[in-house]
């Protein structure tokens, strides 16, 4: 099922091509509204103070977003790291990195905090 995000999005989308949203299929998602609020993120993140690294290789880009200070449900989550080709609308991998664990691909749940804490 869609993100609430994208499903608020396609209420208003003009286009023929509908978004695919992350939540729906992680490795054919295109402009989920979800995921593009965490890309905008890694691109304020060259502005921010702290918090968010962002790089890019030619076409690729990645970055790495410091969420250690966001409570999630599931316990301490120390960063997300995102990666994407270009800017089209797709997004190549989303990881929750911990030290005490294996990495997680990121709930809507999580997304939505992390959008949170850094838009405030």
């Amino acid at each position: 099922m869609p993100c609430k995000l994208c499903r608020k999005q396609l209420k208003d989308w003009p286009y023929p091509d509908k978004p695919v949203c992350y939540f729906d299929d992680p490795s054919s998602n295109w402009n989920c509204a979800t995921v593009n609020e965490i890309r905008e993120i890694c691109y304020g993140g060259q502005e921010l103070p702290h918090g968010v690294d962002y790089q890019y290789c030619e076409d690729q880009k990645y970055a790495t977003i410091k969420i250690d200070e966001i409570e999630f449900d599931d316990g301490c989550w120390l960063a997300l790291w995102v990666s994407w080709y270009k800017n089209r609308g797709g997004t190549d991998a989303l990881w929750m990195l911990s030290n005490d664990g294996p990495p997680k691909q990121p709930t809507e749940k999580d997304l939505l905090a992390i959008i949170a804490f850094y838009k405030k």
